[in-house]
């Protein structure tokens, strides 16, 4: 017997207002972690739809332009092919309106707020005053990848100033 497993596409995209990302956090996530937003393909879309489509869903942003990455397959939870893109929104369009359904926040961060959680390894321990502070997805996650990506451009067009 040949078995082909199936596999779900899945987008996620890291979002732009050109000087800060978006990232936000579902209530599944561990304490503190915040991520790209992320989500399934609807059978007969592109994957410039699906993003454009996420991100409305999500956080309420129109797309103005967006860019391939890099794809991965993730096993969890029932295998998935993810695709990763950076996606821009337009100037004054940056206004989020959190879907509660979908996530538990989300926010624009700035390059050195989200650098400084790229050089956290794993989850950070609590603050003095009990508050953990914001880290990001572990290495080996796409949504990683794409915000280091993220800080590499954004650091490179800053020296260029």
């Amino acid at each position: 017997m040949i078995y082909y497993p199936q596999m779900s596409p899945v987008v996620i995209t890291l979002v732009s207002d050109r000087t800060r990302c978006l990232l936000a956090r579902q209530s599944s996530f561990p304490k503190g972690m915040y991520s790209a937003l992320a989500g399934f393909c609807d059978v007969g879309e592109t994957l410039e739809e699906a993003v454009r489509r996420e991100v409305a869903e999500e956080v309420g942003l129109e797309v103005d332009s967006l860019q391939y990455s890099a794809s991965q397959h993730w096993p969890f939870p029932n295998s998935s092919l993810m695709m990763a893109c950076h996606a821009t929104v337009g100037p004054g369009q940056t206004e989020i309106h959190v879907n509660s359904q979908e996530l538990e926040t989300a926010g624009w961060f700035s390059l050195e707020e989200v650098a400084t959680a790229l050089k956290r390894k794993g989850p950070p321990s609590n603050e003095q005053d009990g508050t953990i502070p914001f880290w990001l997805p572990p290495k080996a996650a796409i949504a990683h990848r794409l915000i280091w990506e993220w800080v590499q451009k954004q650091s490179s067009s800053s020296n260029l100033a």
